[in-house]
């Protein structure tokens, strides 16, 4: 894995060869910082049109509604014309944000997609599962 970007509350990697992107968050994001890590997935994303993602959420916090928000009409909307086909998450700790990326997966499924989306309680299984063919 290669090391993409990291600060106090993300850390994004990818292996290009496998088309595999992860980000490991920690803590409560607000605002312009929420909104900047956002964009920064889309970006690797894009720029190495990754296939698959790992979404460790665990040590996440809350997401305010004015970011959630955002995050509806904009990062939803990029993140399911991505080429991502396959997302696996391990969900936050944090009650909040589980209502909230709820929201945001609900409007992910309003749209044409062709990504197939699953949560795991480990991140062997979640690994596991993304490592299997891809369907296109």
């Amino acid at each position: 894995m290669q090391l993409y970007f990291k600060n106090n509350f993300l850390s994004l990697s990818y292996d290009r060869q496998l088309r595999l992107g992860v980000a490991q968050w920690r803590g409560r994001l607000q605002g312009a910082e929420l909104r900047e890590a956002y964009l920064l997935c889309l970006e690797m994303i894009h720029r190495f049109s990754l296939a698959r993602w790992l979404a460790d959420d665990r040590e996440m916090g809350s997401i305010c509604p004015e970011d959630l928000e955002w995050s509806l009409q904009v990062y939803i909307p990029r993140m399911a014309n991505s080429p991502l086909l396959r997302m696996a998450r391990l969900p936050s700790k944090s009650e909040e944000n589980l209502e909230a990326i709820g929201v945001m997966i609900d409007k992910g499924h309003t749209y044409d997609l062709k990504m197939v989306f699953r949560d795991f309680t480990s991140e062997e299984e979640a690994m596991a599962w993304l490592m299997e063919p891809l369907s296109n």
